[in-house]
């Protein structure tokens, strides 16, 4: 499944590169959804290659979490790729193998950022039969990310999602994941 959007950000580009790409392992700062966030090495990965990270996207002491392996960091052309992959060890399954995500910054002329978040999202068959619910979710959710990196560049301050979130997971933070 094939899903595209797109934000403008009153900041110039180098402001959002520096918190979605150089300050990749902190999204926990900012994003909506993520308890904890962390940097990890994916095996096979050259050091010349950014680290990659992990989401705890719950407290608990085996945390519903998101592994994410940068696979293309250009900052010269502020591109960034990753591939993402959901883990759950417990519960109801989920519907999605992996997200593959390409999110690129452009420089408009008033200053401001156009940014482009292009997926592919591979699906179970449970996700196959569930593909329109699962289409408005995740547009939903991916306009969600954005609005949180647009606030959270613009003010300087977490949006009131990521707020409200902040004060029902207060305090708990997991211990990290290895992977």
């Amino acid at each position: 499944m094939k899903l595209s959007r797109a934000v403008t950000i009153n900041k110039p580009v180098n402001q959002i590169w520096q918190v979605a790409a150089e300050d990749f392992a902190n999204a926990y700062k900012w994003m909506t959804g993520v308890v904890y966030s962390y940097e990890h090495q994916a095996s096979g990965q050259s050091g010349a290659q950014p680290p990659g990270r992990i989401c705890n996207l719950d407290n608990k002491a085996d945390p519903f979490h998101a592994v994410e392996n940068i696979l293309n960091f250009d900052a010269d052309k502020h591109l960034l790729e990753l591939e993402v992959f959901p883990v759950k060890t417990s519960g109801p399954g989920l519907p999605v193998i992996r997200n593959h995500v390409q999110m690129q910054l452009f420089s408009n002329p008033d200053g401001s950022t156009r940014v482009l978040w292009n997926c592919d999202v591979e699906l179970k068959l449970l996700g196959k039969i569930l593909f329109p619910f699962l289409k408005l979710g995740l547009n939903k959710a991916f306009d969600g990310i954005l609005n949180d990196l647009k606030v959270y560049v613009e003010t300087g301050q977490v949006s009131k999602q990521k707020k409200k979130f902040d004060e029902k997971t207060a305090g708990l933070r997991p211990p990290t994941f290895k992977v």
